[in-house]
């Protein structure tokens, strides 16, 4: 978050003490102060913006994150979905790859300890129970785990398969699933990318608590399809959501209905085996509902 500026680093030191202690509206007049000194630092943009929002004055909120975009055209802050919470623009149909990348690469070391002891994360489980009644015995030459972050569902879903594949999008979160020593190959790539470039095929592919960070799922479900061997199963969670299409929550997760998920879908040309509501993890002490 450096600014290049000793004199502007300061300032936004001090604006962050005054950010936790509950006054916004000074921390984005300190903030401001140190961007007349780095008028270019993109984070320091991005970081007045959010003090604003804090605060509860939207309207300069709305055109500081906007100055950021015009610092970052990758938005790896993600102010094009603080944009949408803020009703500026439409939501986007998924979340910017660069924020999505930047968010797990921070978040890496300490993943499995917040998921599995504080949020109360059990995706990986409920997947290999559903894979287990689905397969009828079966087992999976081939397997993907789509998103596999630190490898929490390869190492639920290992036993069932003869290789494991894993992809995901942050290099340090693939360095994490590196050293549980469980896949037989894993790449650094965006899902559907990598879904379309793939030449091998795989009995079985597995989303668990990735699809949250994509609304409009048509692409993932259509190149999970051509990936698939025939037969092959397509087990996934997403957060449950009400309505018939998909919303973006104010935790930068997306909600997907019954009637979205099913008819996305058929369209992929699947068919649905097991759709049931269940809890996945838990945020700020309340179960997130969901669905497998």
């Amino acid at each position: 978050m450096s600014s290049g500026d000793l004199i502007a680093d300061r300032r936004f030191a001090y604006a962050a003490m005054l950010r936790e202690a509950g006054d916004c509206a000074g921390a984005a007049d300190v903030i401001a102060q140190a961007l007349e000194i780095a008028p270019d630092w993109a984070e320091g943009r991005f970081a007045l913006a959010d003090a604003l929002d804090a605060a509860g004055d939207s309207t300069r909120a709305i055109t500081a994150y906007r100055a950021y975009l015009a610092r970052d055209l990758a938005d790896s802050m993600g102010a094009e979905v603080r944009l949408a919470l803020l009703d500026a623009v439409p939501p986007p149909a998924v979340l910017p790859e660069a924020y999505v990348q930047r968010l797990f690469d921070e978040y890496a070391p300490r993943f499995d300890t917040t998921l599995t002891e504080r949020l109360g994360y059990c995706a990986p489980e409920r997947l290999y129970t559903a894979l287990v009644a689905a397969a009828e015995g079966r087992r999976f030459a081939r397997l993907l785990d789509l998103g596999c972050g630190t490898g929490l569902a390869g190492v639920a879903v290992r036993g069932l398969t003869d290789r494991l594949v894993g992809v995901d999008l942050s290099p340090r979160m693939i360095a994490e699933a590196r050293r549980k020593a469980i896949y037989d190959d894993l790449s650094v790539a965006e899902m559907v990318i990598y879904l379309r470039q793939e030449r091998d095929t795989y009995d079985a592919i597995v989303a668990a608590d990735v699809l949250v960070y994509v609304g409009d799922l048509a692409a993932v479900f259509i190149a999970v399809a051509k990936r698939l061997s025939d037969g092959g199963i397509f087990a996934f969670t997403v957060q449950r959501g009400d309505g018939e299409g998909f919303r973006l929550g104010a935790e930068h997760r997306y909600s997907h209905s019954r009637a979205y998920v099913t008819a996305t879908a058929a369209a992929a040309g699947f068919d649905i085996m097991q759709m049931s509501g269940d809890v996945f993890r838990r945020e700020k002490g309340k179960d997130v509902p969901g669905l497998l």
